[in-house]
């Protein structure tokens, strides 16, 4: 009998593929930027990891869960280098557009008038806090729903993130929005001082990409995480991440970190995703499942 080889995913196929595109990206700019090329040939050998892993023997459960897992942990990376790779293109942000579209929609711009008119500590913590929520959503439900249902569900819960983020991430480099936090934010009078505004800041300050306000990725990650909770877990806690999801959504307008238009865009993002391609996906998976 031939040895079990290990098996591969579409998730796998879709972070192959989006390395393959930024391998392009990153070698467009490789002529004007030093070490440019070095990056395009780092993505580029990591489009090849489909072709790796149908080489490797059947993982035991707890190799199993990191090779799983691997897409989380290269998504830090590629949100990482959006920033610089925006900053190096030169590519004009298309925040005007953004603001009129906002305008338009809304009437007002909530992320200038929301604070003001609710400027009191409890409610800037309270704001705050829902923002951080996010981080939390990103982390728990999944572990949660992976423990609970195994790795089967684990995958699915992977694949619905990385279709949202990936595509997100596509479309911040063609149509880059860099936000009202960074258009004009500065001109506004700063939120109340207190322990989850100064959470916030910190965390601002030591991971953010310029760029990659529209849609709101904050906004459409935690209601990529509610999506899965109601397939995965109990209606309970379905409707917590839920109402955790709408809190973060209307976090991201009150500390202006996003327009009100990038959270409703963040919301509606992940409709055609969730609800069509990535079940659509899930089919396409290999008929063999070790889980």
């Amino acid at each position: 009998m031939s040895e079990a080889k290990s098996v591969v995913y579409p998730v796998d196929w879709i972070v192959a593929s989006y390395n393959a595109i930024l391998a392009t990206v990153w070698l467009w700019v490789a002529p004007r930027v030093a070490g440019a090329a070095w990056l395009a040939l780092a993505h580029a050998a990591a489009a090849g990891l489909p072709w790796i892993l149908r080489r490797l023997p059947r993982l035991p459960p707890g190799a199993r869960a990191l090779r799983d897992s691997y897409p989380l942990i290269g998504l830090a990376l590629f949100w990482a280098e959006l920033g610089p790779l925006q900053a190096l293109r030169g590519a004009e942000p298309r925040d005007l557009f953004v603001e009129h579209l906002d305008l338009a929609l809304f009437g007002v711009h909530w992320q200038e008038i929301w604070m003001s008119v609710m400027p009191g500590r409890w409610m800037s913590e309270a704001m705050h806090f829902a923002y951080l929520l996010y981080y939390l959503l990103l982390v728990i439900p999944p572990l949660a729903i992976g423990f609970r249902r195994g790795f089967r569900a684990f995958r699915s819960v992977v694949l619905a993130l990385m279709i949202t983020y990936l595509s997100c991430f596509l479309f911040y480099i063609v149509f880059p929005v860099y936000g009202p936090r960074a258009i004009s934010a500065a001109l506004l009078p700063a939120a109340p001082e207190g322990l989850f505004h100064t959470l916030v800041e910190r965390i601002r300050a030591s991971g953010d990409s310029l760029g990659t306000a529209f849609p709101s990725s904050h906004v459409a990650g935690a209601a990529t995480v509610a999506w899965v909770g109601w397939r995965w877990l109990s209606r309970g806690w379905s409707a917590v991440l839920t109402l955790a999801a709408l809190a973060v959504a209307l976090a991201t307008v009150y500390t202006r970190n996003h327009y009100a238009v990038d959270a409703l865009a963040g919301l509606l993002w992940i409709v055609p995703l969730q609800g069509g391609l990535a079940p659509a996906l899930e089919r396409l998976g290999p008929d063999r499942d070790p889980a």
